[in-house]
């Protein structure tokens, strides 16, 4: 689907809960769970986005999305549209454990973990919940289940966890696993300067501690991650604030209650739901649906407009 920007939009982000074990400092919690699209609706969106739009990538992301007890339906769902050639997750991980062979019979085949630091101490201050252990232990259950791309995405907090950088790389190395550190985004007015980190600071931290990095070629749609290899891992920096990267932006986003955001930071949201729940016929939703895709691609703004009106809380969104 080509946006007004003649951006290629093949990457959709759906929501599949805003609930989380997790009180993490940066994400704002929802007082009360929102309904949800069922497993059913979440699949005939994906029908119309991969067999009509030409979407080709899923993430399934939170809140926390295995807390969705029928998690797994909603991926057999997602795969069943064969046009879709990447199904995603991101989680905190802590039912990864016991959840992760499920999901790669499923058709789950990228994984990303959520980890800002590697002390259990830290750990627990950071997110109020579960311990550290669990975390590792459904990482390396990806592994053992064979879900072949496993990533681990750190969100960089200045006066925090800068000074680990280093270590989650020699992590990464460990475990098999890609590194994305992502340059925190303040998600209201009161936190646009906390935990602020440079970017450029943690990659020379890294060139001390392991020398010269070796840039990794990406294509123009390939994604926002600049990408380095670093004592043989592969390594991601996002830089959402300081580097937009608007001009290749190529997703959209579904909030756990049904509507797209077109921009994660920028606001505008148009509603799916009531389409899905009204009394048409499929191939009538779909025209509408897709219909309504076009609005939301074509609301995507040539870059963010930070803290603009519109703002909602990250696990709604999804990240």
């Amino acid at each position: 689907m080509i946006d007004r920007f003649h951006r290629n939009v093949t990457y959709l982000r759906v929501s599949v809960t805003d609930r989380c074990q997790m009180s993490c400092s940066y994400c704002t919690l929802q007082e009360e769970p929102r309904e949800v699209l069922s497993a059913r609706e979440i699949g005939e969106l994906i029908r119309v986005a991969g067999g009509r739009l030409g979407f080709r990538k899923i993430r399934l992301t939170g809140g926390e999305p295995l807390l969705r007890p029928d998690l797994v339906q909603v991926v057999e769902e997602v795969v069943a549209t064969r046009e879709i050639v990447e199904v995603a997750m991101t989680t905190n991980g802590l039912l990864l454990a016991e959840k992760a062979e499920a999901l790669a019979r499923a058709g789950l085949r990228t994984v990303n973990v959520s980890l800002d630091t590697l002390d259990p101490a830290r750990f627990r201050e950071l997110t109020k919940a579960g311990s550290l252990e669990a975390v590792v232990e459904g990482l390396r259950a990806a592994k053992r289940a064979g879900i072949p791309r496993r990533k681990l995405n750190v969100v960089l907090l200045g006066g925090v966890n800068e000074e680990e950088v280093a270590d989650i790389v020699r992590f990464g190395g460990e475990e098999e696993v890609e590194v994305r550190f992502i340059e925190h985004m303040p998600m209201d007015d009161s936190r646009l300067t906390s935990w602020r980190v440079d970017p450029d600071m943690v990659r020379a931290k890294l060139r001390d501690e392991f020398g010269e990095l070796q840039p990794i070629a990406t294509e123009k749609s390939g994604g926002p991650a600049e990408l380095w290899l670093i004592d043989g891992v592969r390594v991601g920096f996002i830089r959402a604030i300081s580097g937009p990267f608007c001009d290749r932006c190529n997703r959209l986003r579904v909030t756990s209650e049904g509507k797209i955001r077109s921009c994660l930071l920028s606001g505008g949201e148009v509603d799916l739901a009531g389409v899905l729940r009204g009394g048409a016929s499929e191939e009538e939703r779909a025209v509408e649906l897709a219909a309504l895709f076009q609005i939301a691609a074509d609301a995507k703004p040539p870059v963010y407009e930070l803290m603009r009106d519109g703002a909602v809380p990250m696990r709604q969104v999804g990240g």
